[in-house]
């Protein structure tokens, strides 16, 4: 009687080329799982900044905070009471903001104020000239860029 003592060549081969497809599939699942957040929290983003300019142009001044809480993008509407509107998050994302031609990680918060009277976007400083014109929202791999347009305060992608 001959007893085993392993495996056969061709069962190494059909085990690793399981695997190979099974890692692949997963692979390019996450991808396009990491890419659906980007999207997902720039048009959740577009939505927040509507809905402010719309607050603004009714009744009341109002203004989008941008954050980053580590690994989170963080998008939140504010009255100018301070009463929160609307809110996105975006996990796994991190956004960047371009002021005055040059682009910026977003860290600290930044204010994005909208004016009653044109719903366009204000300047960054009273008197000033520098204005977000775009943000961009990545996970390393995709990137989705928002431009703000200064006098409408319309926002497209």
């Amino acid at each position: 009687m001959k007893k085993n003592h392993g495996f056969t060549m061709v069962e190494v081969m059909v085990t690793v080329a399981i695997m190979g497809v099974l890692a692949s599939i997963i692979g390019i699942t996450m991808g396009i799982l990491l890419g659906q957040r980007v999207k997902s929290m720039a048009a959740d983003t577009k939505s927040v900044f509507q809905s402010t300019q719309a607050v603004a142009l009714s009744r009341d001044d109002a203004y989008v905070e941008l954050r980053q809480n580590g690994d989170n993008a963080v998008v939140i509407a504010y009255s100018a009471a301070g009463k929160e509107i609307n809110r996105a998050e975006g996990h796994d994302v991190k956004m960047y903001v371009t002021i005055g031609g040059s682009e910026q990680a977003v860290s600290g918060p930044i204010a994005v104020h909208f004016d009653r009277q044109t719903g366009g976007i204000k300047p960054q400083t009273d008197g000033g000239t520098d204005y977000v014109t775009q943000i961009r929202i990545t996970n390393g791999k995709r990137n989705i860029v928002l431009k703000i347009s200064r006098l409408t305060g319309k926002v497209t992608y």
